[in-house]
């Protein structure tokens, strides 16, 4: 299939204040910015940066990302970068190509954009004299109730709380069929996320004397502002291959990388 970069005359990159403030000036691909759609609006957020074993490079984000925005003509959502603290760019980063509602949501945005560029960093921008930036070790799996974790997503940012419940099944209704679906293998936990956060990094950090590395063990995938339920990697991982034929690697930050 072959795809055209939408509105590249119109990309422009706009600045953040946070990021004018801190020399941040960069069209990189942060964990947990937003993505929004050809008509500018906020979707969703940024997860992981993965590839598959023909060398094609993803982003990682929510399957029902893609269910209230317009389809490009060969049938997919396309979608663009858009900063914390900025309005729509129209970096264009390309379409969901991959995503499933149920059991398992979950979506695959694949690189086509040439005007951002990709990066195994987390947003962290809200503090900008400590770690602003964390970088991708690598990811992790969450076994235990209590575990502490945190999101980076574009409406909550940064924010921290507890694992309070594994393998999460739900009943959801589909918001264009109206058919009810249920939705397997999630962990919930008490951070407070809500609308727009959905697709964003959910993380832990390496050890103490390792920040800013972070393990990442999740994508967002929805909450009320009372909780927040996350699908792990490895679900994804398996959910690809089983649904798409896809073998995943996570892309991530060389240990011997220095700062």
């Amino acid at each position: 299939m072959q795809y055209s970069e939408t509105y590249t005359t119109d990309s422009t990159t706009l600045e953040s204040n946070i990021e004018k403030k801190n020399g941040l000036i960069d069209p990189r691909l942060l964990g947990g910015d937003g993505l929004h759609d050809i008509n500018g609006r906020l979707i969703c957020s940024v997860g992981l940066w993965v590839r598959d074993s023909n060398g094609q490079n993803y982003i990682m984000t929510a399957g029902h990302c893609a269910l209230i925005s317009p389809l490009n003509s060969q049938g997919f959502v396309d979608f663009y970068q858009k900063g914390w603290y900025s309005p729509p760019t129209y970096r264009y980063i390309g379409p969901l190509e991959y995503n499933s509602y149920a059991p398992y949501d979950f979506g695959l945005i694949r690189q086509i954009g040439t005007n951002v560029t990709l990066s195994t960093i987390i947003s962290n921008l809200d503090h900008p004299t400590l770690y602003p930036l964390l970088f991708v070790k690598n990811v992790a799996v969450i076994n235990s109730v209590g575990t502490s974790l945190c999101i980076s997503g574009h409406r909550s940012h940064v924010i921290c709380g507890e694992v309070i419940e594994l393998n999460v099944v739900t009943l959801a209704k589909h918001p264009i069929s109206n058919l009810n679906f249920t939705k397997r293998e999630m962990i919930r936990t008490d951070i407070k996320c809500g609308p727009g956060d959905s697709g964003g990094i959910v993380f832990y950090y390496y050890y103490a004397l390792q920040i800013p590395y972070a393990l990442v063990v999740g994508t967002v995938i929805g909450g009320n502002g009372d909780d927040c339920i996350f699908l792990p990697i490895p679900v994804s991982f398996r959910a690809a291959r089983l649904d798409f034929n896809l073998n995943l690697t996570v892309v991530y930050t060389p240990q011997q990388m220095s700062y």
